[in-house]
């Protein structure tokens, strides 16, 4: 998928500056505009207290932090990380005192202190304060390059992450997977990836700790309905628009992530895993059944020259992709 998407937006770029780039350039790298506006996690710290539940509650001194106290509920799978090593952290070992980062929500309850899930906590922390950043990756690489021959090797990645920020991570920055041994590369940060990422003393990532992805692929929409990827590879398919929304066919995007559809009458379109059901949904209507609940949908599922379509955002999150309109 990125060797196309260079390659179509290396052409556009060349067409409009034939004229005007002198004969020797041989890079231009930046990233595109248009960063998805996923809502991003909300980093809170402060000093620990162990709650009897197993959470954490979390107090500063910062009286301008709207976040100065509250309760962080910690699953078993949220990953701790050692500040400086990046290496597991029991949270049996956390003592009341010791100072925490972590990313939570970014929604919360009303409650006072407010509570909030974390998506990764950070302890050890050293005294100069330095520690990873938290980042969910919301886009594949949006670097330009010019189409020229020999092509010139790749310097950087730029990846829009939630909230709007684009992180530029160099070649040379170090990769490593959580919790296994394989060799994982720049190239393993896609949409939905969530990452830690250290920086030198200049301000650039020259670290980046890969967290376990919570999601099966991820499914981008480029351009509206014309042009559909399911981890980075394009369907032969398209969806269509309707109503300001992008609608996707439930059938070829269900069986290019892995799973089995069928049309079950009184039940319309049912999507299955392995043989159990994952959730199925009738033309017209506006809720998808899954095996635990009626889910409500954004739009109706629609039913067209013998096509059973779905919003794009609400079939992603049924089938447990990472969605991303694109830019």
């Amino acid at each position: 998928m990125k060797k196309t998407l260079c390659r179509i937006l290396s052409l556009a770029l060349c067409a409009a500056l034939a004229c005007a780039l002198p004969a020797f350039a041989a890079e231009t790298e930046a990233p595109v505009s248009g960063a998805s506006a996923h809502m991003a996690p909300v980093r809170v710290w402060g000093a620990v207290t162990r709650l009897e539940s197993g959470s954490l509650l979390l107090q500063n001194s910062d009286e301008s932090d709207p976040n100065r106290e509250i309760v962080v509920h910690i699953a078993q799978t949220t990953p701790v990380v050692d500040a400086v090593s990046g290496l597991p952290v029991e949270l049996s070992t956390i003592k009341d005192g010791d100072t925490v980062c972590a990313w939570v929500g970014p929604a919360m309850t009303m409650s006072l202190p407010p509570q909030a899930s974390a998506s990764a906590v950070v302890a050890n922390i050293p005294a100069d304060g330095a520690a990873p950043q938290y980042y969910e990756i919301t886009g594949p690489d949006q670097t330009v390059t010019i189409a020229i021959y020999p092509p010139p090797p790749r310097t950087a990645v730029h990846l829009p992450a939630a909230g709007g920020e684009v992180l530029t991570i160099p070649v040379s920055a170090q990769v490593s997977p959580w919790l296994t041994k394989q060799i994982v590369t720049l190239d393993d940060l896609t949409p939905g990836s969530r990452i830690l990422a250290w920086r030198d003393t200049d301000g650039g990532i020259s670290r980046v700790l890969l967290l376990p992805n919570t999601f099966r692929g991820y499914l981008l929409a480029w351009a509206g309905a014309d042009s559909v990827f399911l981890n980075g590879e394009r369907l032969s398919v398209s969806g269509k628009a309707s109503d300001g929304q992008v609608l996707l066919p439930i059938r070829a995007v269900a069986e290019a992530a892995g799973y089995q559809v069928d049309w079950v009458a009184g039940k319309g379109a049912v999507v299955s895993d392995g043989g159990e059901t994952v959730f199925s949904v009738l033309p017209g209507s506006k809720t998808a059944r899954t095996a635990d609940e009626e889910r409500g949908l954004t739009g109706p599922c629609v039913f067209e020259s013998g096509v059973t379509y779905l919003p794009a955002g609400d079939l992603a999150s049924l089938l447990n992709l990472f969605f991303s309109p694109g830019a």
